[in-house]
């Protein structure tokens, strides 16, 4: 099985094209995978940020957020290290995808597992992202979150860590 890509379309046509052709699959809301749940297995080729992988689906490259989660921006404090840590979790591995939705603006949303870790719970753990600015169905990603804050583990070891949704705003 070869991978395709198709080098002469622009990156938002290709981007577009994938997460057409998964919107059949995204209609579960965010939370941990159920027993009837659909899984998507994948394979992590890229990582964009601390929050943020490439996966190929059926020889498709489709970009996945990791749900529930900010990690910081690239000119922000730790943004290297978040991207860092996502790659040592995922690139190159097979993932399996669950909970899958879609945001505002139509990016698909998945919790992701890596060779058996929930990465998105794990970067929170490790200070590596905040828990999104966004009614959080999930209470884990809150109790990791005060964990590593009180442990002063990654972001955390600022004394006032600016998140992302503020960082964009502060002029």
């Amino acid at each position: 099985m070869r991978l395709q890509l198709v080098e002469h379309l622009p990156f938002k046509v290709m981007m577009a094209s994938a997460i057409f052709a998964f919107s059949s699959l995204i209609a579960a809301p965010l939370s941990a995978a159920g027993p009837d749940e659909e899984i998507i297995q994948a394979k992590a080729v890229r990582i964009v940020d601390g929050d943020s992988i490439t996966v190929v689906i059926n020889q498709e490259l489709v970009r996945v957020r990791l749900a529930g989660i900010d990690a910081p921006e690239g000119d922000q404090p730790f943004a290297i290290d978040s991207r860092q840590s996502l790659h040592d979790l995922c690139f190159w591995v097979e993932t399996e995808l669950s909970s899958i939705s879609k945001d505002y603006y139509g990016r698909m949303l998945a919790r992701v597992n890596c060779n058996g870790v929930e990465v998105n719970a794990e970067q929170v753990r490790r200070g590596m992202a905040w828990v999104a600015d966004q009614p959080v169905e999930d209470r884990e990603l809150l109790q990791l979150q005060e964990e590593a804050r009180a442990a002063r583990r990654g972001l955390w070891s600022y004394e006032s860590p600016i998140p992302p949704w503020k960082w964009h705003s502060r002029g």
